[in-house]
């Protein structure tokens, strides 16, 4: 295969691009493009030979069928990515023309920006921008060979830089669509939080999980840690082992009274179920969300993206009567946990009330020999047997479950109640980072005269759990399992500051790029008393955001004549100053003579200059109409200019 310059600079251009890829690529499409791409830097560089046409239309065709053999023979978003980096792993071995070498660049481009496809953080935005600037690097490099890497990586930022202006116009005016942002989401995306049913091990899994659940703002002061439960799902339905959610649950908001009220906004990542999380006791919320009648939230739609909403919740709050419906939370299955059940008959009988019961329940666990672990035995066929009278260690829907069955037997309804407790502040925008490994489980008992009331039995057996965090309740053993700081020394609370910084911008992101919705910017053109969601007001947008575009460009080319007009040409100016010490010794050049014909018209009169002016000339060309803004060659130019002496 023939050497080609442009070869390295174009593989290198996709190899960066290929990088967030990699997590979506099955890895047989990863290998297959770094053993191409290396086999054709080797063929390149010791003249190797390459697949020829037969050859490169078996590599084709085994790609393609390795891509849909590996993708069960479906077209999806996954397959036709795989199916573009297996031509972009073999364009490059047919790179003899010009137009196959701008090919190439524009798949680059394409696969560079299709990365959104799969994740459109932060992260990857800024990678994308770098990606698409080294891409623009190498374009430069194809028609402009010569020169320094720097240089033309300036040029690209440089011209990325002028394009954002215009970037910005066309993002605010551009009309907005609903759904991601590619309007696509893959069957096979992976999503993390709670399921539809509760059983032993369920929360302890999503405790290992230390990745973002949800972020909530406050209007004003945010509640104190003891405060910070955040509902999600209400479990009524038990079978021996597991809970599960009721079908008698309706889109009915329920009357509720209270006091100490909190108004804030939750950004919801994606979790691919209805349920949203409000603050223990929600009372209003956005239109964008249902309330149903067991004080739980829910979507219209699978939250498959990012969601925010505003929420206003009290802190005190009474529930009122228990309606006929709300019986479920009296039933538990027959003959199961006999022990248990005999437990609760004792403790019933030397109650006077059902607060008192539920006081003994708690003392129970407080004093009877029971842990808080991430790691219990296993449980039997009697699982609230085995946990009260025997294993005694447990998580906290371990003692939700047993408590919950407690009251039930006891004739005391309860509720499983499944959300998050507490929150990590970040001090750069004030807000609550709440993570999945602070998965919570309580209990709501329902009490004459109060209604449902939150009792958490975890913090009879971990107290600290609410104010101090799970890592403080657990054995000191466990806690190595969430990772510790300790180890950067003074360092750690950098890193920490990094920490909430990047997430800090994350969420303005989120917010201001990714959040703005067909509704928000309606909003903020109306501002500037445009309607955007009626054709005349759109049109009018469109018309002023062109007429900014063209502003701008206006600007631009100002700016560049001025430039061009305020500072000499160093290059001309040199060649110009080796033309006059010609002209002094009777070789003047005539204004039809370009730098070609003079310097053979010198040479022939003066042979003894013929080196030093085929060096200028040559040198003088390349700079003047081959390419510009090498400081190193302009400054030699002068340096042979002012040497020369005819």
């Amino acid at each position: 295969m023939k050497s080609n310059q442009n070869i390295a600079p174009l593989l290198a251009a996709l190899g960066v691009a290929l990088v967030p890829h990699t997590p979506h690529l099955p890895l047989w499409v990863i290998l297959w493009c770094g053993a191409a791409w290396g086999y054709l830097l080797l063929a390149t560089t010791y003249h190797l030979p390459g697949p020829g046409k037969i050859g490169r239309l078996i590599l084709t065709a085994g790609g393609v069928l390795g891509v849909f053999w590996t993708s069960g023979f479906s077209l999806d978003r996954d397959s036709s990515v795989a199916l573009l980096w297996i031509m972009a792993s073999i364009k490059p071995m047919e790179i003899d023309a010009y137009r196959d070498k701008v090919v190439t660049i524009f798949l680059t481009y394409f696969l560079a920006v299709s990365c959104l496809f799969f994740s459109s953080s932060l992260a990857v935005g800024l990678y994308m921008a770098v990606s698409v600037g080294i891409t623009t690097a190498v374009l430069i490099h194809i028609h402009h060979p010569a020169g320094r890497l720097s240089v033309k990586l300036g040029l690209s930022a440089r011209l990325m830089l002028k394009a954002l202006p215009l970037t910005l116009i066309l993002f605010v005016v551009f009309p907005r669509i609903h759904g991601s942002l590619w309007g696509m989401r893959s069957a096979t995306q992976a999503f993390s939080g709670f399921s539809d049913s509760l059983a032993p091990g369920n929360v302890t899994s999503l405790v290992l999980n230390n990745a973002i659940a949800f972020r909530a703002k406050f209007d004003h002061q945010i509640p104190g840690p003891e405060h910070l439960y955040w509902r999600g799902l209400v479990f009524w339905i038990f079978d021996g082992r597991a809970w599960h959610r009721s079908d008698n649950t309706v889109n009915i908001a329920l009357p509720i009274k209270g006091s100490n009220s909190r108004q804030y906004t939750i950004t919801l990542e994606p979790h691919n179920q209805r349920w949203l999380f409000a603050l223990d006791l929600p009372y209003d919320s956005a239109p964008n969300t249902i309330r149903l009648s067991d004080q739980t939230l829910s979507s219209r739609w699978l939250v498959r993206r990012r969601l925010q909403y505003r929420l206003k919740s009290y802190l005190s709050y009474t529930t009122g009567p228990l309606w006929e419906w709300e019986s479920a939370a009296l039933q538990i299955p027959r003959n199961r946990n006999p022990e248990s059940v005999a437990l609760a008959h004792k403790w019933r009988a030397a109650s006077a009330t059902p607060d008192q019961f539920v006081e003994t329940a708690l003392n129970y666990f407080r004093n009877q020999g029971f842990s808080y672990t991430l790691n219990p035995p296993p449980l039997g066929h009697e699982p609230i047997d085995d946990f009260l009278f025997r294993t005694r260690k447990g998580y906290c829907e371990h003692y939700a479950s047993a408590f919950a069955f407690l009251m039930r037997a006891a004739g005391i309804p309860a509720r499983v109640v499944a959300g998050y407790l507490g929150g990590e502040l970040n001090p750069y925008g004030e807000y609550l980072i709440v993570r999945q490994s602070d998965a919570h489980v309580w209990v709501e008992v329902w009490l004459p005269g109060k209604g449902w009331v939150r009792t958490d039995p975890t913090l009879a057996v971990a107290p600290q759990r609410a104010e101090q965090g799970l890592a403080a309740a657990l054995p000191p053993d466990e806690r190595t399992v969430f990772g510790s700081l300790d180890a950067l020394g003074p360092l750690a609370k950098y890193w920490t500051g990094i920490r909430f910084g990047w997430d800090a911008l994350n969420n303005q992101w989120n917010k201001w790029v990714l959040g703005y919705s067909s509704s928000r910017q309606k909003t903020l053109l109306a501002k500037f008393g445009l309607q955007a969601g009626t054709r005349k007001g759109l049109a009018i947008a469109m018309i002023l955001a062109t007429a900014a575009m063209g502003l701008i460009a206006l600007g631009y080319f100002l700016n560049l004549s001025k430039q061009v007009a305020s500072q000499p040409d160093v290059v001309q100016k040199s060649y110009l100053r080796f033309c006059a010490k010609l002209a002094r010794t009777g070789l003047a050049r005539t204004p039809s003579q370009g730098p070609l014909e003079y310097s053979t018209m010198v040479m022939a009169l003066r042979r003894d200059l013929k080196p030093a002016v085929v060096d200028i000339v040559t040198l003088y060309i390349r700079l003047r109409y081959g390419r510009g803004g090498d400081r190193g060659e302009i400054n030699r130019l002068k340096a042979m200019v002012k040497q020369f002496d005819p």
